[in-house]
């Protein structure tokens, strides 16, 4: 798993991007366009916004790119109460919560608050999404079916520490309470334990069903 991380400082906070992580989301620069802006260089400038708001932009940042710093008495980004599984369309799994990834044999490889995870398996940055779907072409509805709902446990996420284990090439499987739902799906389903497609194969998405072994 690659990374290359470069930091941006002003009073009071220092952002850290991860060059590797960024696949253009544009959150930031949707919140606050003065402060990221693409095509300057620094593309970073957090002395034109204000602490909080630069905090608040970061932490708006579904793949985890973006991380900060305070270097004043304000509060640093808390880890979310609950996990969160959200299938976006014709891309990645973005995941908020208490996250450890681990590789296949089970060391971990990654602590985090927010992550975007492949699952078209064309990614170069294993088990990251880098974007390669859109060159892919891949396409696979953001929205869990109503079986998929039904399947679910009882109840509402805990919250507590979410392990995801990466195989290679498959299935990201995930341990611990988290809550799953589509992009801009009705539908949802709270798991405790679970297998995830990441090599874009399954006819279940996003669930594994073994396609993987296939070759």
């Amino acid at each position: 798993m690659r990374s290359r991380i470069y930091s941006f400082e002003a009073d009071g906070i220092v952002v850290h991007w991860d060059y590797h992580r960024c696949i253009h989301f544009e959150a930031c620069i949707r919140a606050l366009p003065d402060v990221f802006e693409r095509n300057k260089r620094p593309w970073i400038t957090p002395a034109c916004g204000s602490v909080n708001d630069v905090a608040a932009a970061c932490e708006a940042c579904p793949t985890g790119a973006l991380h900060y710093e305070r270097r004043d008495t304000g509060s640093p980004e808390a880890t979310p109460e609950k996990n969160e599984i959200t299938v976006s369309s014709d891309g990645p799994l973005y995941v908020k919560g208490d996250i450890r990834i681990t590789d296949a044999a089970g060391e971990t490889i990654l602590k985090d608050t927010r992550v975007a995870l492949c699952r078209c398996g064309h990614t170069r940055n294993k088990p990251l999404c880098d974007g390669s779907h859109e060159k892919a072409e891949f396409r696979a509805r953001g929205a869990l079916t109503e079986a998929h709902a039904a399947t679910g446990d009882a109840g509402a996420p805990e919250g507590g520490k979410l392990t995801i284990r990466a195989g290679d090439p498959g299935p990201l499987t995930i341990k611990g309470s988290a809550e799953i739902r589509g992009e801009g799906s009705p539908n949802c389903s709270h798991v405790r334990v679970g297998a995830l497609c990441c090599c874009g194969k399954s006819k279940n998405k996003p669930f594994c069903d073994g396609s993987h072994a296939e070759g």
